[in-house]
């Protein structure tokens, strides 16, 4: 099992910080408790590093770290590698190029030629296999390493210490969400993956100067750019983001029942904009300061 493939379910939205920024955490306080939430990333630059004393005086108070999912316990690997090995491939007969529509193939095949991926070695891979391939070696050509993720560095942080760790979500949950059988949605998803490939880095640069700011709303901007781009990319959006963060909004406030603090770390695309975690929160009559 690669490296590469034990971070895919991670893969969803990848933002950028400088660390010298006011940083994308906040603190949620009920009458029992406070839950600390930070937007996350999960690929990084060794620049990241060290991440502002704001980010780990929180996580220092908090007894249990919480993530999306911990890509490294036993029941994620084995989860990824079931559904790797059950919807990762397509069956004999079928293939991209016998299965994606004209223009997502036609779109690929320019991108493999552009970028040097051989085609035949991505054909039997199934669109959302192929959608985090392309993206995790792109980001990986612009410098940025699942090794140095925020949500490794704290589950690295928090082994070491035997603090306990809690998932928001499954492994398994999250590679149904991307494993998908609907033809449409998988083309969807490859099709904007390849149209938007060249704005990465440039996106980049602009998500890395928000953080630096403090400025969510340049993040929300970046976020729903897809769906004002194609009001058809909605229904993506909804199972990728929309849906999950009121799954998880959820569980966030079960543990603000608690007499306990919680460090959560959290995709970035999750915690802002309307209907993202701190908004949901916000709404549900919690008190929810940016630190």
């Amino acid at each position: 099992m690669s490296k590469t493939y034990s971070y895919i379910f991670s893969l969803f939205f990848i933002f950028t910080f400088s660390l010298e920024a006011k940083s994308l955490l906040y603190e949620v306080s009920s009458e029992n408790g406070t839950v600390y939430i930070l937007g996350s990333i999960h690929l990084a630059k060794p620049e990241l590093y060290p991440l502002d004393s704001e980010i780990i005086k929180a996580y220092e108070k908090s007894q249990v770290l919480v993530v999306e999912v911990d890509p490294s316990s036993q029941e994620s690997v084995s989860s990824m590698q079931n559904t790797m090995i059950r919807s990762g491939l397509y069956p004999r007969g079928k293939s991209l190029r016998s299965e994606l529509s004209a223009q997502t193939y036609m779109n690929l095949k320019e991108y493999t030629k552009k970028t040097g991926i051989p085609l035949e070695s991505l054909e039997q891979m199934r669109p959302w296999v192929v959608m985090l391939q392309l993206s995790i070696t792109e980001m990986i050509r612009l410098g940025y390493s699942p090794e140095l993720g925020i949500d490794k560095h704290f589950l690295d942080k928090a082994r070491s210490e035997a603090k306990p760790v809690l998932e928001l979500e499954t492994a398994e949950e999250q590679m149904a969400l991307l494993s998908k059988d609907d033809k449409a949605f998988q083309d969807k998803l490859l099709l904007y993956t390849l149209e938007s490939m060249h704005e990465l880095e440039p996106m980049l640069d602009e998500m890395f100067q928000g953080w630096r700011e403090g400025d969510s709303e340049v993040f929300d901007k970046i976020m729903n750019m897809p769906i004002e781009t194609d009001p058809g990319l909605k229904e993506v959006y909804s199972d990728l983001i929309t849906k999950r963060n009121h799954t998880m909004t959820d569980k966030i406030v079960q543990f603000l029942k608690t007499k306990k603090d919680y460090f959560v770390v959290v995709g970035s695309g999750h915690v802002i904009g309307e209907e993202g975690i701190v908004d949901l929160l916000e709404r549900r009559g919690f008190r929810v300061i940016q630190k």
